[in-house]
């Protein structure tokens, strides 16, 4: 019995270091946490194989090389930057921003405190030189499109983030929706409800190449009506891929658990006893 109570005391000690593990400055950010906050990049590498040409091509196979070393977990904001918030205009604040009070956040900047984060990222390459790039796709009217097929829930939300532009759009509003790609590194957000229960959640997405060049103004993906049009080539085969989410009880809730845990204790020492 003696094991078992020191058992539960450590497992209370730890929950509340994370629970309380707050930086000794902590205030409003102008950013949001990123990859290299959340554990590192994931990127999925895609490249046009088998093309019949480099600088003109007209038919090939859309590749992917993704073999992501871990699974992206979906956080608040109190769990990725305890204690900070964002200003009050951000276009993110609404969406990911802590609610009023969560660690020291002012009312005027508090947001929903949904789950966020933006690891996966698509890049594209020409492979050296040895494959068609973007920009000769463009040159010849044509550019990378991605289209999201599949999502394990509807609360799965995606945002091209902008910090300079103070942007946060959503993007694949609905599946079958669109984007068009100019092939730079690019990490969109994906974002949960706070109340989302613990468990794996996937987004599914097809690469094609489109019959319409790249003409965005919003970063690496354009999103307009040009881009919600635009048709397959049938020319060039696409591929597919799957992004795979965690969530996972937040520190707080753990913590909470394992104190709760401690009720149990006079039913153990008594069942001791017994024995």
């Amino acid at each position: 019995m003696r094991k078992t109570f020191h058992t539960m005391r450590s497992l209370v000690a730890v929950a509340a270091t994370l629970a309380v593990g707050l930086p000794a400055t902590a205030g409003e950010i102008s950013a949001v946490p990123g990859p290299d906050d959340q554990g590192g990049m994931l990127m999925p590498m895609v490249s046009i194989t088998g093309a019949d040409s480099i600088s003109n091509p007209t038919t090939g196979t859309v590749s992917i090389m993704f073999a992501p070393a871990s699974v992206p977990v979906l956080r608040s904001l109190q769990a990725w930057s305890p204690g900070d918030w964002f200003a009050d205009t951000a276009a993110w604040r609404t969406d990911i921003g802590s609610p009023a009070g969560a660690g020291g956040t002012p009312a005027p900047n508090a947001g929903n405190g949904d789950l966020f984060n933006n690891q996966y990222g698509f890049m594209f390459t020409n492979a050296n030189g040895t494959r068609p790039s973007t920009a000769d796709l463009t040159a010849n009217g044509k550019s990378v499109a991605i289209r999201l097929t599949s999502l394990s829930s509807p609360s799965l939300k995606s945002y091209n983030y902008r910090n300079l532009e103070n942007l946060w759009d959503q993007v694949f509003p609905t599946v079958g929706s669109q984007v068009l790609w100019n092939g730079n590194m690019w990490h969109n957000y994906f974002t949960l409800p706070s109340s989302t229960p613990a468990g794996t959640y996937t987004a599914g997405f097809e690469i094609f190449i489109a019959d319409t060049p790249f003409t965005g103004t919003t970063g690496w993906a354009q999103y307009d009506s040009a881009a919600a049009s635009a048709l397959a080539n049938p020319n060039f085969t696409p591929a597919s891929l799957t992004y795979t989410f965690e969530v996972v009880p937040e520190p707080a809730t753990i913590g909470l658990a394992a104190i709760a845990g401690l009720d149990a204790l006079p039913f153990l020492r008594r069942r001791s006893k017994r024995a």
